[in-house]
């Protein structure tokens, strides 16, 4: 399943999103001088929609002249658990560190936090789990400034509790 194509979603060109669009709204204000991505939300939602997961919604912020990017969704279904997160971001061959996740994984509620690289990405992300619900940020930078990028992507990361 592919769950979370974030970092490897950020070089995608703009893409369609068949069908009715998602309706829920993360209310995470955009750190200042970042945009809405709306081509980059569309490719997100299109990516995280399989046979046995709904997306609910998704937003897409970034300074793309500095390189530095956010992506927030949220949906639900059977794949919305910890280890499909985690075996996700392995499909998509994302290097992943200081992985954290629920003590079960096969855990269907709790948090997963992780560190992930896929060149010239590196981000940040906070999945919340709960009852087959998830809601997920990612924050990641490309090569121009990720230093600059780091604050930001702090701070919107902890808009998931």
């Amino acid at each position: 399943m592919a769950l979370l194509r974030l970092a490897y979603l950020g070089l995608v060109a703009a893409c369609g999103q068949a069908g009715a669009q998602p309706s829920a709204t993360s209310g995470i204000a955009a750190p200042a001088g970042w945009t809405a991505l709306p081509e980059l939300a569309s490719a997100v939602g299109a990516a995280t929609r399989t046979e046995s997961v709904a997306v609910d919604g998704v937003e897409a912020w970034g300074e793309t002249a500095r390189g530095c990017y956010a992506v927030w969704f949220t949906l639900h279904g059977s794949g919305a658990t910890a280890d499909a997160v985690l075996a996700s971001l392995a499909t998509e061959q994302l290097a992943t560190s200081d992985v954290v996740k629920p003590e079960s994984p096969e855990s269907r509620d709790g948090v997963v936090a992780v560190t992930f690289a896929k060149p010239p990405y590196k981000g940040r992300l906070r999945v919340r789990l709960v009852e087959g619900k998830l809601t997920a940020l990612a924050c990641f930078a490309n090569q121009r400034e990720p230093k600059t990028c780091e604050a930001p992507c702090t701070l919107l990361l902890g808009a998931i509790p």
